[in-house]
């Protein structure tokens, strides 16, 4: 493979450079670096030649480049060269001579010729012209000309560093003109390490960093920047239950990425990452950022890396670069488009489900128990039943005959209201993207505009947003030594929540808000048919003859009228300049301010369900005069919220870069300041007429009205809200590395962060959290001889992050409002108040080594850490009299031990290329210190030697087999007294059964490449971890309710069905202990282990086609969440589904460059 060392000397102001310069049997890549400290020059070279190389010794005291160039090349070998070629020195092998013997090919070979410029017209020197046919390659001389035997349909591969690889097919033609496009991108994102603070030269980094360049960003397709790092970086783990299904958030302490960094190290606190975008904080909605303006992307993990970033990086930190034009380069256009298709989802899949004759046979069975007696006798509330259960009444009562009634039933036996979820509430999602960008720049300028537009249709019929971002970044240099970088980014989206399926179901205490299986949707017209909801429909048909609106609940009309949509409008503006004092020193200031306006508003008009329910249910019906009365206006509800969001941050560094001999100094130090401020407002209108905008609010909402069908009631106020929030903060830091003769280096940081977060006095408002960290480069050394690996680091960390608890303070604190009944101001939601509460920090070590074997066959990293979190917030309890049973304190403790594999194997690399990324994460955590005792088996952790996600149970001695009752254990026997055993939470007496993440996870990724097109597939596995699978209760009245499952037909039923089953017999009667032991048992305990096949990518080089040097157009076809290909459960479980599987997507697309 073909990899350049591209190495920028130091710039000098003298133009008389004189060299000193003393190694003996150094490497000659290691002298090359040596020169950075006494010339200007920019030197090229291939690794391939270097390999070729041999030591070095020279002894040079004020020599001139000319002189030093002689003395270090005068023991290399014959056909090792030098140019030199104004400030650019180029080191190159010389041709051989092809020796083979004539043959039938070379007979029917010519010398071609040809000369490549750059795209100004300039000539090109050192550029490497080879021919993959017959393996013979040349060298562009400083003219740009170069000479090299083909023949016809031979395909000719030009490189040089900088620039952008270009392969083109001979033809007839017996000269040809190149020209090259630069490509800085490459060196920036393969060399250097971005922090947001400072750029770091890869091999002085001595901290846990990945990398995401911007082709591997891009070889995913999602509209969600943070999607694209699922299974591509170690130690990364994305949890889907985090996610907020759409929703905007309208409060940033709720955001949740659903990421976590080597796992967890608190437990009130947030879990998320710090966002960074372009060196500062970003407080803004994540649905903002364009992933197409992305350029890459920097994981900081350790200490080292991240402690830079102070008390919000305990929790590790992404730091975003976007893209910029850059210097002397023409104008660029670059468009790209996808769209992506997603499978509708599988409603089938779901195991909360029982089939519609087993319903009926449930409800039939309860009718005849007399469990529906007392709603069919109820004559004052009318409580809705369901229409199987108004079909058996009506046989009961002689209102049908046996014969009718079945045929009824039977009807309803056939319907599978699955079929209707599909039709009408799901569909296929459709999501759009395009994005169009004009960038570049002079000597003084350099520009980007871009502009991106995303549409997307949602799988939930009516849901769907779109988005608008328009970015521009630019670079002003107006004299020497001065930088000015503006930027601004504006993004506007819409969000559509329309279809909220959770709402299409029964009101009935006996159903509990859950849907009927046989229920119709639409009839075979597609008209939309009504479902039962809160009323008898005797009672509904009753209503109807006196007036009062329609009573019916239509969910396929609801869904048709709703009218839910949010708004975001997001403008950042961001102003820096940096000044360069003298050579080494530098000063920067930088500021930006970020703005965000969240807009919603939720129409429901006077046809809605909601509304005609309020206005039926506030209305009297006089007999005497047959007329409707309704103390509830008429007009629909409107629902208004506005949230501003407003964060500037303000930074002041000095940076110190020097180079002196072997030695390297680099520093920094400066401070920060950032405010974020939230400003909310929520007001709900009644009586709404959305053609005027008029609604009446002049309403009684003290006095109790008389209410339909019984009862009495206040009209709902509307309510008025205002919310707010201001955190600030104030930061000093400093961090300082040293490097000597590129082997051994040395870095320390300390930072102290203060926000108005905390405790009453001001040493707990602020915080030092410091690091320090080693390099040793071992292939650098004298003594190292192993030619099988020819670069091996070593590096290690220690040091404090930090972590901020949003939710305490010291004082005592609550939430004002207005009592519903007086109208008088009360305050409600009260915490504790605790002087002393503080930041949580985060201890972390972290030892790593990286490796390469010779040409780069295998290169890896593998890295060891041990994270310690100290002063975690935790729930404390309180003595009753002080009127809290608890308060926040910094008394909790965790560990977390692991393991971050990163292996690269390059197994071909000529015409076929293929390359294999194995990934491999161990997270192993647990709880050290917390003091709230384990009050709940049904959430995860709490219990100190056990993870945080610890997931127990009770302890199961199967079935009872003349019953089927399940047994547990009680006081160290077998037990059926399940109050006792519910209540007894005792350690001997539950079990640990494992962590609920996984706590092995990675990836296996293989990227082909051949004659333009390219594949790639990765596999993705998820190892040791468990979860709680969901089940029925086994009552025959809870399985009205939501607590269906299929495990209904896997019920114990005769003796001996104890030994194929765990699922309890069910009985007549509920049994609240009872069910609540089965379902928190271990018997309900499954793997979590499977591993998937998580995408598929194949792309194809249009190029190859055009053969345009000017255009560069790429197609590509992208699968992803493939399915699963392994799992060790054995119920056909996909562990990572609650309800329906992640639908299956399909993209396509095209990018392009002019």
């Amino acid at each position: 493979m073909f990899v350049c060392l591209f190495l920028i000397l130091g710039a000098k102001d003298s133009f008389a450079q004189q060299i000193n310069l003393q190694v003996k049997k150094e490497k000659l890549e290691q002298v090359i670096k040596l020169l950075r400290s006494n010339t200007d020059y920019s030197i090229m070279v291939t690794s391939d030649v270097l390999e070729k190389s041999r030591p070095v010794s020279v002894n040079l005291k004020n020599v001139s480049i000319e002189q030093a160039l002689k003395e270090i090349f005068k023991d290399q070998p014959a056909s090792l060269r030098y140019e030199i070629k104004g400030k650019n020195i180029i080191i190159k092998e010389e041709l051989k001579k092809n020796e083979e013997k004539p043959s039938e090919r070379e007979s029917k070979e010519s010398a071609f010729e040809g000369t490549v410029t750059d795209i100004k017209g300039a000539a090109l020197s050192g550029v490497t012209v080879l021919n993959k046919q017959n393996g013979l390659q040349a060298a562009t001389d400083e003219t740009g000309y170069f000479r090299i035997p083909v023949r016809i349909g031979d395909l000719l591969q030009f490189r040089l560093l900088g620039y952008e690889q270009q392969e083109i097919t001979i033809n007839d033609a017996k000269k040809i003109a190149v020209s090259l496009y630069t490509n800085t991108q490459e060196i920036d994102v393969v060399d250097v390490v971005n922090t947001g603070y400072q750029s770091i030269p890869k091999e002085r980094v001595v901290g846990s960093y990945v990398q995401i360049d911007n082709k591997l960003l891009n070889r995913s397709v999602s509209t969600n920047i943070l999607d694209r790092l699922n299974g591509i970086v170690p130690g990364l783990a994305k949890d889907e239950i985090g996610d907020f299904n759409g929703e905007i958030q309208t409060n940033p302490n709720n955001r949740s990425s659903g990421l976590t960094i080597r796992g967890k190290s608190t437990f009130l606190s947030s879990t998320d990452p710090l966002i960074v975008v372009d060196n500062f904080p970003f407080e803004g909605e994540l649905s903002s950022i364009n992933p197409n303006d992305i350029e890459n992307i920097t994981i900081l993990k350790d200490a080292s890396a991240a402690s830079i970033w102070g008390a919000r990086s305990g929790n590790g930190v992404i730091v975003i670069t976007t893209k910029r034009g850059k210097q002397n380069e023409a104008i660029k256009i670059d468009f790209s488009s996808n769209v992506t298709v997603a499978d509708r989802p599988d409603v089938y899949y779901n195991q909360n489900y029982i089939d519609s004759k087993s319903f009926i046979d449930i409800e039939q069975y309860l009718f005849n128990q007399g469990y529906f007696d007392s709603d069919l006798m109820d004559n004052s509330t009318y409580p809705v039943v369901s229409s199987a259960v108004e079909t058996m009444n009506l046989v009961n009562t002689g209102a049908l005959t046996d014969t009718e009634g079945q045929k009824r039933l039977d009807v309803l036996r056939n319907s599978d209201v699955r079929k209707d979820w599909s039709k009408y509430i799901y569909q296929k999602a459709l999501k759009q993207q395009y994005s169009l960008a004009m960038h570049g720049g002079t000597s003084n300028i350099t520009y980007r505009l871009s502009a991106g537009y995303d549409k997307n249709k949602d799988e939930l019929v009516r849901n769907g947003s779109d988005r608008l971002t328009i970015n521009t970044l630019n670079t002003y240099r107006p004299i020497k030594n001065l930088e000015i970088i503006a930027g601004l980014n504006y993004a506007q989206s819409h969000t559509d929540l329309n279809n909220r399926f959770s709402q299409y179901a029964m009101g009935s205490s006996k159903y509990s808000g859950s849907y009927l299986p046989y229920s119709m949707l639409a009839d075979d017209s597609g008209n939309f048919l009504s479902i039962p909801r809160n009323f008898r429909e005797s009672y509904l048909a009753q209503t109807a003859s006196q007036g009062f609106r329609d009573w019916q609940y239509i969910p396929l009309q609801e869904l048709a009228i709703a009218d839910n949509r949010t708004k975001v409008n997001s403008i950042l503006a961001k102003l820096s300049a940096s000044y360069k004092i003298i050579p080494e020193l530098s000063a920067t200031v930088n500021y930006q301010i970020e703005e965000q306006k969240i807009s919603s508003r939720n129409l429901q008009t006077q046809d809605t369900y909601y509304v005609r329910n309020l206005y039926n249910k506030f209305s009297v019906y006089n007999a005497s005069t047959k007329t409707i009365a309704s103390n509830f206006p008429k007009g629909g509800v409107l629902d208004l919220n506005d949230y501003t969001w407003t964060s500037w941050n303000f930074r002041s560094q000095l940076n110190y870069n020097k180079t002196f001999g072997l030695h390297g100094i680099s520093a920094l130090a400066g401070f920060e300041s950032r405010e974020l401020k939230t400003d909310g407002t929520g007001q709900t209108l009644l009586g709404y007429d959305d053609q005027f905008g008029t609604s009446n609010m002049a309403l009684d909402y003290v006095t109790s009205f008389p209410t339909t069908p019984t009862g009495s009631s206040r009209l709902p106020s509307p309510t008025g809200r205002i919310y707010g929030i201001i955190n600030r903060f104030l930061s000093y830091y400093a961090n300082g590395s040293y490097n000597y003769n590129d082997r051994y280096t040395v870095t320390a940081s300390v930072r102290t962060d203060g926000a108005n977060l905390f405790g009453a006095k001001v040493n707990n408002r602020f915080t030092p959290l410091w690091s320090v960290g080693a390099g040793w480069k071992i292939s650098n050394e004298s003594f190292y001889k192993a030619a099988f690996l020819p670069y091996l680091n070593l590096r290690a960390s220690y040091g404090f992050n930090g972590n901020t608890y949003r939710y305490g303070t010291a004082l005592l604190t609550g939430r004002y409002g207005t009592a519903s009944l007086t109208g008088a101001p009360q305050i409600n939601n009260l915490t504790a108040p605790n002087p002393e509460l503080s930041w949580e920090r985060v201890k972390n070590l972290n030892l790593g080594i990286d490796f390469k074997t010779k040409d780069n066959v295998v290169s890896g990293t593998i890295e060891f850490y041990n994270k310690t979190g100290i002063d975690l917030v935790q729930p404390t309890d309180l003595a009753p009299q002080t009127g809290f049973a608890t308060y926040t304190a910094n008394t909790a403790k965790t560990r977390t031990k692991g393991l971050d594999l990163n292996l690269t194997v390059n197994w071909l690399n000529k015409d076929l290329q293929w390359k294999t990324i194995v990934q491999y994460s161990l997270v192993k955590d647990k709880i050290l210190k917390y003091d709230a005792p384990y009050s709940t088996i049904s959430g995860f952790g709490g219990m100190v030697g056990r993870p945080l996600n610890a997931l127990f149970a009770y302890k199961w001695e199967g079935l009872n087999p003349e019953s089927g009752n399940p047994v547990g254990w009680y006081e160290g026997a077998k037990s059926e007294d399940y109050a006792a055993i519910v209540a007894n939470l005792k350690q001997e007496d539950i079990v640990y059964t494992g962590n609920r993440t996984p706590t092995s996870f990675g990836s296996f990724r293989n990227d082909f490449s051949y004659k333009g097109f390219d594949l790639s597939f990765n596999i993705t596995y998820f190892l040791d971890y468990v979860f709680r699978r969901s089940t029925i209760d086994p009552n025959y009245s809870s399985l009205l309710t939501l607590q269906r499952h299929t495990d209904y037909f896997k019920r114990w039923q005769q003796p001996g069905d104890e030994q194929t089953t765990s699922v309890p017999s069910l009985t007549s009667t509920e049994n609240y202990y009872r069910s609540t032991f089965y379902q928190l048992s271990e018997a309900l305990i499954t793997p979590g282990d499977h591993i998937r096949l998580q995408d598929i990518r194949l792309g194809y080089d249009l190029n190859k086609i055009i053969n345009s040097p000017k255009i560069r157009l790429n197609a590509f076809f992208y699968a992803n969440n493939i399915g699963i290909i392994w799992r060790k459960n054995k119920n056909g479980l996909d562990p990572s589904v609650i309800n329906y599987p992640i639908p299956r997507t399909y993209s396509i697309g095209i990018n392009a460059n002019f």
